[in-house]
């Protein structure tokens, strides 16, 4: 069950993380958006909902969330969300080589720290 939650997993983080560089493609499209200026919310809705980008991120975004309602239909729920922490790694990855982020060493060796606290989630699985 282990091998098939894994399997599961690793399709959904990369899901998501192409889900997330759609969704950040579609928004540098649309611009900041101004929560404070009310009378141009409205159009800027359209300009979201109606951004080829943003509609893909979403649908990549509804996939991985179904995966990982299958994930918690297979495990425990401490078990399964710090798993997904290592969705970190992956965005960020995706992040730097799609989106050409320039992701500080700082922020390399944080998500590490994440991925170690993952690997001692996994362990105490394992007992």
């Amino acid at each position: 069950m282990l091998i098939k939650i894994f399997l599961v997993l690793a399709v959904a983080l990369v899901v998501e993380a192409i889900g997330l560089v759609c969704l950040r493609k579609g928004m540098m499209q649309v611009g900041e958006i101004s929560i404070f200026n009310i009378k141009a919310l409205f159009a800027i809705f359209l300009q979201v909902v109606t951004n080829k980008m943003v509609v893909l991120g979403v649908f990549f975004s509804a996939i991985y969330f179904c995966l990982f309602l299958t994930l918690l239909s297979w495990g425990e729920l401490s078990f399964i969300l710090p798993l997904t922490a290592v969705g970190y790694l992956v965005s960020g990855s995706f992040a730097r080589y799609f989106l050409m982020e320039q992701v500080s060493p700082l922020r390399w060796v944080g998500t590490l720290l994440i991925v170690v606290g993952v690997f001692l989630i996994m362990r105490s699985a394992q007992r």
